[in-house]
């Protein structure tokens, strides 16, 4: 089920929030407390996770693999992950109370909670970027999108955009579909979107993929001279799908920070990483987003 479909059955459950007049800043609550300046900020204590169960949409990582990062990470006792088929699906097992909270960007969870006032979100993780994936083979494809980013970044387009797409977007509208041109040029790069991050990377209720990620795909086909055709794929499926060719590029997210240094993935297998480092190559983050905890109130 599309995010949109479901957002529709909550709403004739009443549980979708009336349509607010713009976009709101994001209901997120760090699990630290404040400190006095000068002063080392104290560990944050997710503590509050012990025994629960998670979701999120499909990673890299096994379930099991996540599950140790996190209570490696933080000391914590989390009770397991369990990966939902999409972003509408996560959000079922948490209304459903299959889970007890969803991972996600808090874009997203802005997104749903306008929409869903019965929940919040707690921050996990600053520092993170939206990025696009690639086969490791193709690194002129990488270095054209990686300079496509640079330059709408210093024309201001990606902040037009963002504004647009992102930071206005009336809770009553749902994303729209930029048009992206056809070129004469002969080359198609096929890319993955799999509608859940919304209003990021979205797919309507006609199948169609819209959104923030599309109009940013139609200025890159500008300045690159290349056919982009939008491919709708399952999460799952995704890398999958990079690795038999059948897309040549989908949307992912990272930690720049971290980027490269292994030793902070702790509880994760070190095989794990390797064969990502292997088989993909990531373009330079386009849009930064923190990562967050979407529960209950």
């Amino acid at each position: 089920m599309k995010i949109s479909k479901l957002l529709a059955a909550l709403a004739v459950a009443g549980m979708v929030a009336s349509p607010m007049a713009a976009y709101s800043q994001v209901q997120t609550a760090k699990p630290t407390k404040q400190v006095a300046a000068g002063k080392k900020a104290e560990k944050p204590d997710f503590s509050f996770l012990n025994g629960k169960t998670g979701t999120m949409t499909y990673s890299v990582w096994s379930e099991e693999s996540l599950t140790a990062m996190m209570n490696a990470q933080h000391g914590i006792r989390l009770n397991k992950f369990v990966y939902a088929d999409s972003i509408a699906g996560g959000l079922a097992m948490l209304k459903s109370d299959r889970a007890d909270f969803m991972m996600t960007t808090d874009i997203t969870a802005n997104y749903i909670i306008q929409r869903n006032p019965e929940l919040k979100s707690v921050l996990y993780s600053e520092d993170m970027g939206l990025t696009m994936l690639l086969r490791a083979a193709d690194v002129k494809l990488m270095d054209s999108l990686n300079s496509a980013i640079s330059k709408l970044k210093a024309s201001g387009k990606i902040d037009e955009l963002y504004k647009k797409w992102v930071k206005e977007l009336p809770v009553g509208q749902e994303p729209a579909m930029a048009k992206i041109e056809k070129t004469a040029y002969p080359e198609t790069v096929y890319v993955g979107v799999s509608g859940d991050m919304p209003p990021l990377d979205y797919v309507a209720a006609d199948g169609k993929p819209a959104g923030y990620n599309i109009a940013l795909l139609a200025e890159i086909s500008k300045l690159l001279g290349k056919n982009i055709e939008v491919v709708s794929i399952d999460s799952p499926a995704r890398l999958a799908a990079l690795q038999s060719k059948k897309i040549d590029v989908f949307f992912w997210q990272r930690m720049p920070k971290y980027h490269g240094q292994r030793k902070e993935y702790k509880g994760v297998s070190m095989q794990d990483i390797k064969n990502f480092s292997k088989n993909f190559i990531l373009t330079k983050p386009y849009c930064p987003v923190k990562t967050v905890l979407l529960m209950k109130k």
